[in-house]
């Protein structure tokens, strides 16, 4: 058991290896080396390893951690009896492969011959198998019943046995749960067990490795490229696939190598930098040096492209004359007026500012916009703050002496605070007595109380106003050149 566990250990690795370094997937119900291999179990396997988290499908072995590559061709298959069933009609040929393993007669889960006579029971596979090894569930307590059997296979659906495989000795030992595992190795699509008196089978299991699979647990892989390894013995018919090597091509190329037959050498690589060789395709992870191109960087560009992978023409720069065109596509005589760089294909009215680059410009016009939204934020604190105090000005200034009539509020006001009446066709020049006491006052008022048709006027002396500021006329409100505005024509 640790051995096998060694090996799932080693296709574990591996797989996960060639998957990371090639950045595989493959699609579900497939998974290892070039997707190459079939899992057997619900949920799907593990697309790298091949390991079941869950139990086998019907017919398949090793779940729970393991692959489900060992599985039972018999399952559910054709099986038939040249006999009579003894005693009842439910002991019938196809109860040996229904998946019941119940070793008990009278639980109707078992084939029984009638005695005394030469009793040959037969599946069909459906197709041919190199068959592995054979797990037979006998009747419990009826050694006798399969000592001397004989286990044959054919390709022909004749009665008549095909090539023995195996035959149970007449000491066969009794085990305690009456259950064999024999080995059966041929190659055929009829599996025959023949006693020379009586049969007494209860379920019959005959085992073969997934394609692509060998070994005795079914654990081990092979890499062949064509058709796939003999599931006993694991050796290829043919060649292997890039990056493996021996007969059974299950042993990866050796350090330095890599490819069909292990035959590339990872020095001949032409990659930009330092770079892994994995033994597959000896991709540069990195890329390619200047003038190469392909996954391993070994195929030179032709002489019409240049650059890395051989993306850039010669034809798209803007040399000044004829210039040659080398790995790097560099102008030997220059570039014409406007254009920049080695190979002469950057725009110079586009370059960007020594010392920055695009990210530094896009952090600075964000910094900008920001820097705005806070100086604004701020300017329209002051001018709220200043309005406020006008205002607050102005109610506790108010001439008591002077009563004004208001007319109907306009329609729109674009400056309308807090306790401001705004009112209409006020076309009036306002001054700042600037004296201590003095409220602000409207002169040369020619206001028309909308509701009364009365001419509404106010007066107050500034003639003797020290350094009086003029206001501009504005419909609802007076600014002063100082910045500062003033409330007139409202209600006293």
């Amino acid at each position: 058991m640790a051995g096998e566990g060694w090996l799932v250990f080693m296709a574990a690795v591996s797989g996960c290896w060639i998957h990371h370094t090639l950045g595989i997937s493959c699609p579900i119900g497939r998974f290892g080396d070039t997707c190459s291999y079939s899992c057997h179990c619900t949920p799907t396997c593990n697309q790298t390893t091949g390991v079941c988290s869950g139990a086998c499908d019907p017919g398949w072995f090793g779940g729970n951690g393991q692959t489900c590559q060992k599985g039972n061709v018999a399952f559910n298959k054709t099986a038939t009896s040249s006999i009579t069933n003894y005693a009842k009609d439910s002991w019938t040929a196809d109860k040996v492969v229904d998946g019941n393993r119940d070793q008990y007669v009278s639980g109707n889960s078992c084939f029984h011959s009638t005695f005394n006579q030469r009793a040959m029971w037969t599946v069909d596979l459906g197709q041919q198998y190199r068959i592995h090894d054979v797990r037979i569930y006998n009747r419990v307590g009826h050694i006798e019943r399969i000592r001397t059997a004989v286990l044959s296979l054919s390709n022909s659906s004749s009665p008549t046995p095909g090539v023995n495989c195996y035959t149970f000795p007449s000491d066969t030992a009794k085990t305690n749960n009456s259950v064999y595992d024999v080995p059966c190795g041929g190659t055929g699509r009829y599996f025959t067990i023949t006693h020379s008196t009586v049969l007494n089978l209860c379920e019959v299991e005959i085992y073969v490795c997934s394609p692509g699979v060998f070994g005795d647990s079914c654990t081990q892989f092979c890499h062949c490229l064509q058709a796939t390894c003999d599931p006993v013995s694991g050796v290829c018919p043919g060649y292997c696939r890039p990056g493996w090597q021996g007969e059974r091509c299950d042993t990866a190329c050796s350090s330095g190598s890599y490819g069909q037959s292990c035959s590339n050498s990872c020095t001949d690589r032409k990659c930009a930098g330092d770079s892994p060789c994995d033994h597959v395709r000896g991709t540069c992870v990195s890329g390619c040096e200047p003038g190469w191109m392909g996954e391993d960087c070994r195929e030179a560009c032709d002489i019409n492209h240049y650059g890395a992978n051989c993306d850039k023409t010669c034809a798209s720069r803007h040399c000044v004359g004829n210039s040659s065109c080398s790995a790097t596509g560099n102008c030997d005589r220059g570039c014409d007026t406007g254009w920049a760089q080695a190979d002469c294909t950057e725009d110079a009215r586009c370059v960007q500012p020594a010392g920055y680059n695009a990210n530094q410009l896009a952090v600075a016009v964000v910094l900008v916009f920001v820097a705005g939204d806070v100086v604004g934020a701020i300017v329209s604190a002051v001018i709220w703050r200043r309005r406020n105090r006008c205002l607050h000005k102005t109610s506790e200034s108010r001439p008591t002496t002077v009563s004004l009539v208001p007319t109907e509020p306009p329609q729109a006001s674009d400056d309308v605070g807090p306790e401001t009446r705004p009112y209409d066709s006020l076309n009036a020049v306002s001054y700042d007595a600037k004296m201590k006491g003095e409220p602000y006052c409207t002169v040369k008022s020619g206001q028309t109380n909308a509701k009364t048709d009365a001419t509404v006027l106010t007066s107050c002396d500034v003639s003797d106003s020290i350094a009086a500021g003029t206001y501009e006329t504005l419909d609802n409100t007076s600014r002063g050149t100082d910045g500062e505005y003033s409330e007139i024509g409202k209600v006293k």
